[in-house]
């Protein structure tokens, strides 16, 4: 059975340190994963980097598993929400 995003992003997060908790929201088109840690900075990076790539992992590690796994959208302190709507 595929892990679950949530469990993946969970464990890549305790392996690297981060104390975080995850909120996973389902959608028509894929899943959005709200990360909440005192350690935002650190997780978004510059010009939210970091983020991209994490979320870069996480969807290959479920590509692997399974290829018609939903496409996983990170979210830290709602920064890309935010930024979605700025533009």
């Amino acid at each position: 059975m595929p892990t679950q995003p949530k469990e993946i992003v969970e464990k890549i997060l305790a392996s690297l340190g981060f104390p975080a908790t995850v909120d996973e929201q389902k959608y028509d088109d894929g899943v959005m994963l709200d990360v909440k840690t005192e350690e935002s900075g650190r997780l978004i990076g510059r010009q939210g980097q970091t983020l991209a790539d994490l979320q870069y992992i996480v969807n290959r590690i479920l590509f692997q598993q399974d290829q018609s796994a939903p496409k996983v959208m990170l979210d830290v302190a709602a920064t890309v929400r935010r930024r979605a709507r700025c533009w």
